[in-house]
């Protein structure tokens, strides 16, 4: 195991990171005396061997897979593609003699077969078929699927694959409750029966917080990005599923004051490093640093000595390292607890101090995008959103289940697609959510909203009269609903007349002029009201033009 530390001198607090301006450490004029006690910091990599195995042994054991595929409408498009793609190469890497069921999941879950099966070719283009036959549908009851899910695979060396973006909007949809209850159900199977939960991500907006926490139960989390090649991900993501990693891996450190100790990787393999970024409050000559793990039942046990000095500046970068391992802890606990103001503030004074862009701090990196229409007719099919310069593409993700790709209009410097607002929504304030790349490879999520109206607006007409001559002009006070952004009045065969509102009538007022030449008669006067969703309303009233 080796421990590298840093410590400023003269108890500094630890500096930003080197874009950020400051004082040097040394200036006795910027020190704080809440700081003269400032921590120091180490990380700590053990290198884990693989156990030795005899040559040429090849394993023999049998494995259970079962295939979760998420099919809910937010899978449409590219996600969909990719979580197919990863089904088949999962399913194309079992053996004759493993086990594997598929199962299909949005607001109910289908399975291919009522128990696991063998994986013969047959079976296994059997089950690619019936994928190619389902249809995407509703929304994502993830608890169920999972609930399902692992009843299928409570079996010795199983394994519950998961392909999904993580949006739960059935059932429990909260990250915290959602992972604290998968995790207990978990626990509940014999130890020697726990599937590994191995989970690949697809798309931007997947729901990494809750995700992550899922596969901590003995399994892997891989994400892939919208522009990013699948090939290599799902490679990797699939090397990973045949293995166990060790469980239970924790350090722990003696003879120091030694706080807030995080690890760096997650989940760590035979063969492979393990690493932990943490705090002291006091040097130490001596600190006994223990790594502890389980692999197969036995125990996996790494030891080292070190020093935590007083002083030291070889590795600057340690603190910012370390403060970025805190404000994950931080926002792991508000997934799983909830907010708590003091949790917020710590991750908000990090952020500030290291240039971290979080949740609760991306308007220091997360460029301004403008949604427009924000009120729209069921059915009405144009989304516009202006942008920062710095963003090179916008994907819309409606609380439908649709995913929209926005088109740059270069003469107008907007976003645009088109899309239909399924006519039984009823009228509300709906989110959407904008998923945002800068040309810099940089991802952004920002929430937005608007309105779905349907109603069309009322009109109410007052005259004070209703018997006119030929080359008198009508007076005209209207009065419509709040969101009318256009009032016209006019008579058939005559030109249309705009009223504008009066702030001392409290109402629309415009002037109507009847054509000299108008013969006597009954005419019909139409005002028609149009709001900001292009609903239109209007009313009559009848005027008699006297000889």
């Amino acid at each position: 195991m080796q421990v590298i530390t840093y410590r400023n001198p003269n108890g500094e607090s630890a500096p930003p990171s080197a874009d950020i301006a400051v004082a040097p450490a040394n200036d006795k004029h910027k020190r704080k005396e809440k700081h003269e006690a400032a921590p120091g910091y180490f990380e700590a990599t053990a290198q884990l061997s693989a156990p030795v195995t005899s040559a040429g042994a090849t394993p023999e054991t049998s494995r259970t897979v079962v295939v979760l595929m998420d099919t809910s409408l937010s899978m449409q498009w590219e996600k969909l593609e990719r979580s197919y793609a990863a089904a088949a190469k999962v399913l194309g890497t079992l053996r004759p003699q493993d086990r594997f069921n598929l199962l299909l999941f949005n607001t109910r879950v289908d399975t291919f077969r009522p128990q696991p099966v063998s994986a013969d070719q047959a079976t296994v283009m059997a089950a690619m078929e019936w994928l190619r036959a389902s249809h995407l549908r509703g929304g994502t009851d993830l608890q169920k699927a999972l609930s399902t899910g692992l009843a299928q695979a409570s079996a010795t060396d199983s394994s519950l694959v998961l392909l999904t973006d993580g949006g739960a909007d059935r059932g429990e949809i909260r990250n915290g409750k959602l992972a604290a209850w998968y995790t207990a159900q978990w626990a509940q199977i014999a130890e020697d029966r726990r599937p590994k939960t191995d989970i690949f991500a697809v798309g931007d907006d997947a729901n990494l917080p809750l995700l992550r926490m899922l596969s901590r139960n003995g399994g892997v989390l891989k994400q892939v990005l919208s522009t990013e090649p699948v090939e290599f991900k799902l490679a990797s993501f699939l090397a990973k599923t045949e293995q166990t990693p060790i469980g239970d891996l924790q350090i722990k450190v003696s003879k120091a004051a030694v706080d807030k100790v995080y690890p760096l990787d997650n989940p760590v393999f035979d063969g492979g490093q393990a690493a932990w970024v943490g705090q002291y409050l006091k040097p130490a000559k001596h600190a006994d640093f223990v790594a502890q793990g389980s692999r197969q039942g036995q125990t996996v046990r790494v030891e080292a000595r070190a020093e935590l000095p007083a002083e030291a500046l070889e590795h600057d970068q340690l603190p910012r390292l370390w403060a970025g391992a805190r404000v994950q802890a931080l926002l792991d606990q508000i997934d799983r607890e909830g907010e708590t103001e003091a949790a917020i503030e710590e991750i908000i004074r990090l952020a500030r101090q290291y240039k971290f862009v979080t949740p609760y701090t991306s308007f220091l990196a997360a460029p301004h995008a403008l949604l427009r229409p924000r009120v729209i007719r069921p059915g009405d099919p144009v989304l516009r959103v202006h942008t920062d310069k710095a963003i090179a593409s916008v994907v819309a993700l409606f609380p439908f289940g649709l995913e929209k790709p926005l088109r740059y209009l270069a003469d107008e410097d907007v976003w645009q697609t088109r899309f239909l607002a399924p006519g039984d929504m009823t009228d509300g304030v709906y989110s959407v959510r904008l998923i945002l790349r800068g040309r810099n490879g940089q991802v952004y999520s920002e929430q937005k909203t608007f309105v779905i109206a349907s109603k069309p607006p009322v009109v109410k007409v007052r005259l004070n009269r209703t018997r006119y001559r030929a080359g008198d002009v009508v007076p005209l006070v209207v009065r419509a609903s709040e969101s009318t952004r256009t009032l016209t009045a006019r008579v058939e065969g005559m030109g249309p007349v705009f009223l504008h509102w009066d702030r001392e009538a409290a109402a629309s007022t415009g002037e109507l002029p009847l054509p000299p030449s108008l013969p006597a008669g009954d005419y019909v006067l139409t005002v028609t009201a149009e709001d900001v969703a292009h609903n239109l309303g209007s009313t009559e009233v009848h005027i008699e033009v006297l000889p």
